[in-house]
């Protein structure tokens, strides 16, 4: 279930069926946790998104804290199935205290080196490789997709492909 849109798509107020979907989203997000694991070293995430329907498109606004938008990549992998991938990398600064009063503190890239060790206390930062699969209920126009990166939030307008229309064929 995880390939679609996430539990909280699904109208809670009118479906018995949210419990039997919570399930199968943890179950599918267990195996996943599993699979990557044996997979490859590199750390996944999860970036959070909410979509919304309007009668002419789907917008999702994604959460991407530290990606550039040169590490995203949107492609569709099949005709109603969008894939949002990319990539962020831990990076720090170093601050130095001001050499006299007065003066403020300046901030450099701190280098690593090789007899610097460090102590992790805390990491809840999201590093790593990250992929989202989105699978449309209906067509969409992939031709006029439209996506835009601000502040560390991707904006994907989807518009739904028109109607087919039925047309007869004269025969002669």
């Amino acid at each position: 279930m995880a390939a679609f849109f996430p539990r909280n798509f699904y109208n809670t107020d009118n479906t018995s069926f949210t419990p039997l979907f919570r399930l199968l989203d943890d179950f599918d997000n267990y195996s996943r946790q599993g699979q990557s694991a044996r997979q490859t070293s590199i750390p996944h995430w999860q970036p959070k998104f909410d979509v919304r329907e309007t009668s002419t498109a789907y917008e999702l606004h994604g959460e991407l804290p530290g990606v550039s938008k040169e590490n995203v990549h949107i492609e569709f992998t099949e005709p109603q199935t969008m894939l949002i991938r990319g990539k962020t990398v831990r990076t720090y600064t170093s601050t130095t205290p001001a050499a006299a009063p007065g003066e403020e503190a300046s901030t450099q890239p701190a280098e690593k080196k090789p007899a610097d060790k460090v102590k992790y206390w805390l990491t809840e930062r999201s590093v790593g490789e990250f992929a989202r699969s989105f699978n449309f209920p209906t067509r969409v126009d992939q031709d006029t997709v439209s996506a835009n990166f601000q502040e560390g939030i991707l904006t994907i307008v989807v518009p739904k492909a028109k109607k087919h229309e039925s047309r007869r064929i004269t025969v002669f």
